[in-house]
């Protein structure tokens, strides 16, 4: 199963860390965009558990964007 940008971005909306969430650029820091660390957290957190992984604390930080969220993800599924 490939993880896809529309994903991502279905946990930010689900996760009701940001007004619009199809405004989310795929490049910038999700912090740049208005959603804190705790929202971030929210969201790795629904996307760990509908895709059946854990997100170690340690790999949290560098998940600062949608690109880079897709590409981990990806790369764990794979």
């Amino acid at each position: 199963m490939k993880v896809m940008r529309e994903d991502v971005i279905a946990a930010i909306r689900d996760a009701k860390v940001v007004s619009d969430p199809e405004k989310i650029r795929d490049d910038i820091k999700l912090s740049d965009q208005g959603i804190d660390s705790l929202g971030v957290f929210n969201i790795l957190l629904l996307l760990g558990e509908k895709y059946g992984i854990e997100i170690p604390d340690s790999d949290v930080d560098q998940l600062a964007s949608v690109v880079v969220i897709v590409d981990y993800l990806n790369r764990r599924l794979a």
